[in-house]
C-alpha cells in the first residue's frame, strides 16, 4: 500500500496550521525561544492588537511581548466581548482620523493620542489595569528592566543595603 502524497505535511505547512505561522503573519516578531499564551498564538489579530495597545500604554521596548500578552489572558475570558467592542472602536477612530488601522498606524504619538480619547472608558481601564500589574509586579522584571531590587527588609532594610544606590536611568 502506498501513503497517500496528499497526507504528507510539509513543515512550512504545520506551523502554518498551529498557529505560529499565522502568528508571525499577524505581526508579533517571536524571538528563538519565545514564549506566548495559547490564546495569543490561537487567536494572532487580536493578540498584535492587544500587544500594540499594551505597548502603546506602558512602552519598555526591552521587554518581551508575553510579558504583555499573559497577564491579559484572565480579561479575555471574562469580558471577551468588551475587548472586541474596544479594539473595533479604536480601529474606527484610527480609521477616521488617519485612513488604517490602529496597529497600521506608524507614529507613536499618533496612536497615543487615539489612546487619550479612550483612557477614561471602561475598555481602556479594562486592559491597562492587568498590564500595570502584569509589568510592574512581576519579580522577573524588577531588576532587570525597572532597577528595583525587591523588598528590603528580609535583608535589613535599605538603610542597611545602601538607600541611595538607585541606578534607574528612566527615573
Amino acid at each position: 500500500m502506498k501513503p497517500d502524497p496528499r497526507a504528507a505535511i510539509s513543515r512550512r505547512r504545520f506551523l502554518t496550521l498551529s498557529g505560529q505561522g499565522a502568528l508571525l503573519a499577524g505581526g508579533l516578531a517571536l524571538s528563538a525561544g519565545a514564549w506566548l499564551p495559547r490564546w495569543a498564538l490561537a487567536d494572532p489579530d487580536l493578540a498584535s492588537r492587544l500587544l500594540r495597545m499594551g505597548r502603546d500604554i506602558y512602552p519598555h521596548e526591552a521587554i518581551a511581548d508575553r510579558y504583555y500578552l499573559e497577564p491579559l489572558q484572565p480579561l479575555l475570558e471574562e469580558q471577551r466581548e468588551l475587548i472586541e467592542e474596544g479594539l473595533a472602536d479604536l480601529d474606527h477612530r484610527a480609521q477616521a482620523a488617519h485612513g488604517r488601522g490602529y496597529v497600521a498606524i506608524g507614529e507613536e504619538s499618533e496612536r497615543v493620542a487615539l489612546l487619550r480619547e479612550i483612557e477614561d472608558g471602561e475598555f481602556f481601564q479594562s486592559v491597562r489595569n492587568p498590564l500595570v500589574e502584569g509589568l510592574y509586579d512581576n519579580p522577573e522584571l524588577w531588576e532587570p528592566h525597572f532597577g528595583y531590587q525587591g523588598s528590603s527588609w528580609q535583608k535589613g532594610g535599605y538603610l542597611n543595603r545602601g538607600f541611595n544606590d538607585l541606578v534607574i536611568d528612566w527615573l
